[in-house]
């Protein structure tokens, strides 16, 4: 077990350029993340907690942020040395994010592609990421499904997300 961080956020600067100009979104940011631990981000609306946690998975440049400042150091695996996500290349970003770090959002219909059954969404990150076959990664949709008691998963599976209550989003 890492006896240091799973992760470290280091005095994060977040900067978004509107018609107005350059706009903080977060400034001077620090926290860690130690293994096992939960860590709550808490603050008022537009503190930048989102943004915090955007920027970690480097999320936030699709939405027009740009990281100017600090070091989001991400510790992959015992052994090795951590990683800079700020800086690290958009492939190996791709590998970590739904693999290695994971976002749950708040509201399940933003989560959730709309245009693409449950099952797909499922399946394709572990066919992705853990080199599942279509047929396994199913079997694993289902197995996840029973364990946050998702009723008649089978059937769930080929729905869309708009056929799903608001809890059953969210367990997805």
């Amino acid at each position: 077990m890492l006896d240091r961080p799973i992760a470290q956020v280091r005095n994060l600067r977040v900067e978004f350029q509107t018609k107005a100009g350059t706009v903080a979104g977060v400034e001077d940011v620090s926290f860690e993340v130690g293994p096992g631990e939960t860590v709550c981000i808490v603050g008022e609306s537009g503190s930048g907690k989102s943004v915090s946690s955007l920027s970690l998975m480097r999320l936030v440049e699709f939405g027009g942020g740009q990281i100017v400042g600090g070091q989001l150091m991400f510790d992959r695996k015992e052994g090795e040395e951590p990683i800079d996500l700020a800086r690290t290349d958009a492939g190996t970003m791709r590998d970590i994010r739904g693999n290695e770090i994971g976002m749950i959002f708040q509201e399940p219909m933003t989560a959730l592609n709309p245009v693409f059954t449950i099952e797909r969404q499922l399946t394709e990150g572990l066919m992705k990421h853990k080199g599942m076959t279509k047929r396994e990664a199913r079997a694993r949709a289902l197995e996840l499904m029973r364990q946050v008691r998702i009723p008649e998963p089978e059937r769930r599976l080929q729905q869309y997300p708009h056929e799903l209550s608001g809890g059953m989003r969210q367990r997805v």
